[in-house]
């Protein structure tokens, strides 16, 4: 386990660029192609792993995150590990609703909070009980499945302490002497949250994250036209990469504005009706 995102694996083995993230895309479109399940064409079935489903998988997430009370750190964990293991899988393939139980499950293990596999799975099963076997031992092997698609790099650095760092130590700073507000600091823990829906944590750097967070934040929220300036000038002094502010910039803005047109009811219906295809193949 490495203590600097630096030299972490997240680093090393699952930051990516935009074009190779294309290509893993692009293989696993490939492979949609040839998915055949007897008496079904599942190539009519209308899932795409675009940012509706992302956003959908948020939701479920979410949803069982506060039915185990559990810390948000835990569900952004458990987001990554589906984001990484939806580079290597096709949605197609997997129960979405155990997949995101398992991410849950091996994130609290991670996070040293760890739950008993029957207390989660009858959780999951109060939130989704179509489509959540009792069977413990489903959610038991999904997690070897899992960790075996992640090649057992579990450790992730979260833009959180990137922020915190910035905005107590650096912002501080005789040269800016930047103030944010709880309410500001609310506002940027809220977008890294939204962040998790995007590829933004397969790209870049957390501290990217974390300075878009604060940007965006200062730009759309805030009265102080001189704090935004002075932060401005704080971007210039610090060396980050400016392209990569605007990238992840653009990629919340894609997010918020498929938000707004978000169709849950018809992507329920068509998740269904998928997993419904996949259990009448596997009986």
């Amino acid at each position: 386990m490495s203590a600097s995102y630096w030299s972490s694996s997240q680093r090393l083995h699952w930051q990516f660029t935009r074009n190779e993230l294309n290509e893993h895309r692009e293989q696993i479109q490939a492979l949609e192609k040839n998915l055949n399940v007897p008496g079904s064409d599942l190539s009519r079935i209308n899932i795409k792993y675009d940012t509706n489903m992302r956003i959908y998988l948020h939701n479920l997430m979410h949803k069982l995150g506060r039915k185990l009370v559990l810390r948000q750190v835990i569900l952004s964990t458990a987001e990554v590990f589906m984001t990484r293991f939806l580079l290597k899988v096709s949605i197609k393939e997997v129960n979405i609703y155990l997949l995101v139980a398992t991410c849950i499950y091996v994130a609290c293990k991670m996070e040293e909070c760890p739950q008993h596999i029957r207390n989660l799975v009858s959780e999951a099963r109060n939130c989704w009980p179509e489509f959540i076997p009792n069977d413990l031992t489903k959610l038991a092997e999904f997690e070897f499945y899992l960790i075996e698609e992640l090649d057992c790099f579990l450790l992730v650095h979260h833009p959180y302490n990137s922020l915190i760092s910035i905005v107590k130590d650096v912002l501080k700073d005789p040269r800016y002497n930047i103030a944010i507000t709880t309410d500001e600091l609310q506002t940027c823990w809220s977008i890294i949250n939204d962040s998790y829906i995007t590829d933004m944590h397969l790209l870049f750097p957390p501290h990217i994250v974390a300075i878009t967070s604060l940007y965006m934040t200062l730009v759309t929220f805030s009265k102080d036209s001189k704090k935004l300036q002075t932060f401005v000038k704080f971007l210039a002094h610090c060396k980050v990469d400016l392209d990569e502010i605007i990238e992840s910039t653009q990629e919340l803005l894609t997010l918020y504005e498929y938000w707004n047109s978000y169709d849950e009811l018809s992507l329920r219906k068509a998740v269904h009706r998928l997993l419904l295809t996949l259990n009448n193949s596997n009986q």
